[in-house]
């Protein structure tokens, strides 16, 4: 019964929806009519059987394609999931305005106007409804793995009302079916198991432990995965996307340096008047399959900075000149890395490259870590969007390993472009490092 009331109201809100694009379009292409109902009321009626045709299309073809459903499974990355939703419904319209032009004469048909009305109206609708959902209180857990849940919750699960374990069976009884089982894959015995798969059936969400961690964070949480997980979960060879990756990054490359280059002569210029030293500044980097390559940017840090030796730059590093501290802080500093992308060195987006010297160390102290070779790496990337900034803690090489880890395992152009509208309020917003 919810789920019928859920597909009703949704239906509702759909029919709604064209007839607000369809009043909208008669407004404004015959303004001497004002905006009462009236007159408008005449043109939608005589569009009645065409209204109530889109709207049957467009809810079946949302319902086939996962647009329209009871809960939100894509609880990671929300406002990439809502891209994506978005596309496809887009993807729907169009093919049920094809549908209507095969369908129609030319004099009768809706317009496409409407189409464009209907498709914003609908969407700010999925956003609000997407918002909404996302506000729910404290989601509860049924915790069926020997991990202790309360160093889950506060290693990775801590943020505000986000869960709550199941204690009691009172609590277990009142949640009824909205709460979560969750396991741990290689962590379960003969009772674990039969109790999964009463679960189950009995028409409950389970859900993995790092699947959950990774939906809810942006990150493969190193502590619960293994080598098993990796050679099952990870595959990430997909020439297609690489080549076309490769051909959005040129594109992208150009764009911005033509666009950028005035700032960039500017910036070399008052480098050249108030710091001393030159301009640019080159690093062998590690890149994709560990090839090296030269890195080039320019120069932030005093000459001979790293006379004691190689080590990572700190976020109040006294090694950064004034000048150097504010291209930092506007990301002007990396835009000669856009001759590494057009060379093939990089990527717009991806894991930022380290130098090998610290590759081999942290391979050494981190499980997995040189799998971040697996992609080009990039100018801005996931782990950087989310503050994973890594200084001299291992720790925070960890963190942000499992953010780029995230990142090369869910990769998409959806996600990409969310990256880069991040990346861009980061700079708008003066917060680089």
């Amino acid at each position: 019964m919810k789920r019928l009331l859920f597909h009703f109201f949704n239906f509702v809100i759909l029919c709604l929806a064209i007839f607000a694009a369809i009043y909208v379009y008669f407004k404004s292409s015959y303004a001497s009519f004002g905006w009462a109902l009236g007159e408008s009321y005449k043109f939608i009626a005589t569009r009645d059987f065409h209204l109530i045709m889109i709207a049957v299309v467009t809810y079946f073809l949302g319902y086939l394609s996962g647009l329209v459903k009871y809960t939100i499974e894509d609880k990671y990355f929300r406002m990439v999931v809502y891209f994506k939703e978005v596309f496809k419904f887009l993807l729907i319209l169009v093919m049920v305005a094809f549908m209507e032009f095969l369908l129609f004469y030319e004099g009768a048909r809706i317009g496409r106007l409407i189409y464009v009305n209907f498709f914003i109206i609908y969407s700010v609708y999925y956003l609000v409804y997407f918002w909404i959902r996302s506000q729910r209180g404290p989601r509860l857990l049924l915790w069926m793995n020997s991990l202790s849940p309360a160093v889950v919750l506060e290693t990775y699960l801590k943020k505000p009302g986000g869960f709550r374990v199941i204690e009691t069976d009172g609590e277990r009884e009142e949640a009824g079916l909205n709460a979560y089982v969750v396991y741990k894959d290689g962590d379960i015995d003969d009772e674990t198991s039969e109790a999964l798969i009463k679960s189950k059936l009995a028409g409950y969400t389970v859900v993995e432990l790092v699947e959950l961690i990774e939906k809810e964070t942006g990150r493969i949480p190193l502590d619960y995965v293994n080598i098993h997980w990796f050679l099952e979960k990870f595959d990430v060879v997909d020439r297609n996307y690489f080549r076309s990756n490769r051909m959005v990054s040129i594109v992208l490359s150009v764009l911005f340096l033509i666009v950028l280059f005035p700032v960039g002569l500017l910036t070399a210029l008052v480098h050249r008047l108030f710091s001393k030293g030159p301009v640019f500044f080159t690093q062998e980097r590690v890149g994709l399959h560990g090839r090296p390559f030269n890195l080039i940017k320019f120069r932030t840090m005093v000459k001979n900075a790293e006379e004691e030796g190689a080590q990572f730059a700190g976020k109040n590093d006294r090694r950064i000149t004034p000048i150097g501290k504010f291209m930092r802080r506007l990301r002007i500093d990396e835009i000669p890395q856009l001759i590494n992308v057009l060379k093939g060195d990089m990527s717009i987006v991806g894991p930022r490259p380290e130098r090998k010297v610290f590759v081999d160390s942290l391979s050494k102290e981190i499980p997995y870590y040189q799998l971040r070779l697996l992609v080009p790496p990039g100018l801005t990337g996931w782990a950087q969007i989310n503050g994973a900034y890594a200084g001299n803690d291992i720790s925070d090489h960890k963190t942000k390993l499992e953010f780029d880890l995230y990142y090369i395992k869910n990769r998409s152009i959806f996600m990409e472009l969310l990256i880069l509208m991040r990346t861009v309020g980061t700079i708008l917003r003066a917060r680089g490092e």
